[in-house]
């Protein structure tokens, strides 16, 4: 892989890598991504770009969609991220139909014209220049060609708790991303690299029974810990996360994350 630019804060390591592959195991995201994917629509013989690929789980999804004759590019800022998901396409038998690349978002170095889908989930919310990685994702477009886009609005990250404002304190967007309202700026920022909007929509991962394994309770340690670094008291975000978990363990268990889904063509 070739070398880059020291990596940015955000990215991340082996142990977030980790804690991905069990929140991206969840019944709720891989619902998730199957509406995505279906939202994609790969075709067998295409070529895809997946921007911010992690440790690969819908780059091979996606590869599985484009078929022997077609091709995935995976592309992260992590050597942690590309690690696992060279290992899950190995583990699959996916590696001949997939290139994994260490870049940024903003500097793909992917040839004109050269995809047919470019997809980037969860990832543009930590890109300063949003407009900048936009860009470079349509000019890598066919004509013709797609960029699927997934992203989160953190106001709508609800827990049933009745300490609202903590909650807020906790879950602020700002601790974790350089954009943490994206969706509703995205379809402008399409119009700006050339791009149409042709499809949004919103998906909700929603939960009413506690599982230690589901999305939300994994969500609970990500936004503590983020919540501490950046000036929550250690002992108030402790608080909240147990009684948000005690409620849970007695059956009084409520969570809802909105996603937003939006599809623009080159």
């Amino acid at each position: 892989m070739p070398d880059v630019a020291p990596a940015p804060p955000h990215v991340f390591n082996a142990s977030m890598g980790a804690r991905l592959e069990v929140l991206y195991a969840s019944p709720q995201v891989v619902a998730q991504r199957r509406r995505f994917r279906e939202l994609v629509a790969a075709r067998p013989g295409e070529s895809g770009v997946d921007v911010g690929c992690g440790v690969g789980h819908l780059t091979c999804e996606l590869a599985v969609d484009v078929g022997a004759d077609g091709r995935m590019t995976g592309i992260d800022a992590s050597a942690d991220m590309l690690e696992g998901a060279a290992a899950r396409a190995r583990a699959q038998g996916l590696s001949g139909r997939i290139t994994l690349r260490r870049a940024d978002a903003t500097a793909l170095d992917l040839p004109a014209t050269s995809a047919d889908f470019v997809v980037a989930v969860q990832t543009y919310s930590y890109v300063a220049d949003v407009e900048a990685a936009i860009a470079q994702a349509a000019r890598a477009l066919k004509p013709g060609g797609r960029l699927a886009v997934l992203e989160t609005d953190w106001d709508l990250c609800v827990y049933g708790s009745p300490d609202t404002a903590r909650m807020r304190r906790i879950f602020d967007g700002r601790w974790r991303f350089a954009h943490s309202h994206l969706p509703r700026q995205l379809d402008r920022m399409f119009r700006d690299a050339g791009l149409a909007p042709a499809h949004a929509e919103a998906f909700p991962l929603l939960e009413t029974r506690y599982d230690p394994a589901s999305f939300g309770a994994g969500m609970l340690a990500i936004g503590r810990n983020a919540a501490v670094r950046h000036g929550v008291d250690r002992a108030e975000a402790d608080a909240w996360v147990a009684e948000v978990v005690a409620r849970g363990e007695r059956g009084d268990w409520f969570f809802c994350l909105n996603r937003f889904l939006h599809v623009a063509t080159r």
